[in-house]
């Protein structure tokens, strides 16, 4: 259980948040994290390129850059729009000159965005080294690429039906999508045309009302974020392991391959249940620190702490209740809880050293790996309510 997981997209849609690779931390084994020009951006403004470089040096973690970013490029015709689904990168700045290097390029965009040339410079060498680069284009992900794949789940005809449906609701927001919808794309070699009757003018003014910058939505948003799942299904079958993502993606990919999400939604849930039940109405780990309740530097003293949690995590079935399992364990009763343990307890909890009565082993009263062994083992709950609950509910405000 929990063994490995790929977080690529944020529940509500934009990169992933340092609150959701800390909670995956805490319960995977391993973590891969995909990280793209948005989210490594939005990382950094979060807790600061020193420690991007700190997590991403994390033992337990993997990461993928991905320099190039995609969409749908709109081409006015005579006939109407045409579309076309792309990658790209930047590859240089009329204020700059042309970016010669990945090395350059990523520089560029720091400090176009405010940051110290010389602090770049410092952090670009060490996420070189931190970090696999891969290629939109190339044969690595699929053969031919991602795009051409894209391409062929866009001209599905059933598929697109139902999945471009997910993204409209979705940008809909509370109204309700006309039943008559449609959005047929009509292709045109490697370029597409759409048909549709989803208010677009509507779906603007909910969203600007969300963000000013917003801009006008067009049928290119729903090609693009088609696009972003059909890639997801590529990531999701490449790298293998759950996989996280947006609600909105999941839901197309779960059209897509109806049982590739169904592990990580099970694991999903439970970790959900598992912070209800055992924290009892506090907040969640991504809330802490998406929220800035708690930093980066206080997460990773509670990781640090987190050992035996993850190896009881990890000795867990895949069929059992994680909640079912953690009530079982924690209720358990050890060998110590006999008479003749009892006397034990005393003699260890008394004594500079003692002779363990049935190999003849001489230890120390402080060996932990001993008492843990002795005093009926490390119970999970331990973790949770000495380290968990005062991380999560630092002054009692949830009990």
């Amino acid at each position: 259980m929990f063994e490995r997981v790929v977080l690529k997209r944020s529940l509500d849609g934009p990169g992933i948040s340092i609150g959701e690779i800390a909670e995956a931390l805490l319960f995977y084994q391993s973590v891969h994290v995909v990280l793209d020009h948005s989210s490594l951006f939005g990382l950094i403004k979060n807790i600061g390129m020193r420690n991007v470089l700190k997590l991403l040096s994390l033992p337990d973690i993997r990461t993928t850059y991905i320099d190039e970013m995609t969409g749908t490029r709109t081409e006015q015709t005579s006939a109407g729009p045409e579309y076309s689904l792309v990658s790209f990168m930047l590859t240089g700045h009329q204020d700059i000159g042309v970016f010669p290097s990945r090395k350059k390029r990523l520089e560029a965009m720091l400090e176009s965005n405010g940051y110290n040339k010389s602090d770049v410079k410092f952090f670009v060498e060490k996420f070189r080294k931190c970090v696999s680069y891969k290629k939109l284009g190339d044969d690595y992900f699929i053969k031919g690429g991602l795009i051409s794949a894209a391409r062929v789940d866009l001209f599905e005809n059933a598929y697109v039906a139902e999945a471009s449906k997910v993204v409209a609701q979705h940008l809909l927001g509370q109204h309700s999508l006309s039943s008559n919808f449609f959005f047929r794309v009509i292709p045109n070699g490697e370029t597409f045309s759409v048909a549709t009757n989803l208010d677009f003018d509507l779906i603007s003014t909910i969203q600007q009302a969300k963000d000013k910058n917003a801009g006008q939505y067009t049928p290119a948003h729903i090609t693009s974020e088609l696009l972003n799942a059909s890639m997801g299904v590529i990531f999701a079958g490449h790298y293998g392991g759950d996989f996280y993502t947006s609600e909105t993606e999941s839901k197309i990919i779960q059209l897509r391959q109806r049982y590739l999400l169904h592990r990580f939604q099970l694991d999903r849930s439970a970790i959900s249940d598992f912070q209800e039940i055992t924290l009892k109405g506090s907040p969640s780990i991504v809330e802490v620190i998406n929220q800035k309740k708690r930093s980066f530097e206080e997460f990773l003293e509670l990781l640090s702490s987190a050992k035996k949690f993850k190896n009881w995590l990890k000795g867990k079935s895949p069929d059992e209740s994680l909640i079912t399992g953690y009530l079982e364990d924690i209720t358990a009763q050890g060998w110590l809880s006999s008479a003749p343990g009892k006397v034990l307890r005393y003699v260890v909890g008394s004594s500079v050293g003692a002779i363990e009565p049935i190999s003849g082993l001489a230890i120390s009263a402080g060996d932990s790996f001993f008492l843990d062994k002795l005093f009926s083992g490390w119970k999970p709950n331990q973790f949770i309510e000495s380290k968990v609950r005062p991380f999560v509910d630092p002054d009692g405000d949830f009990d």
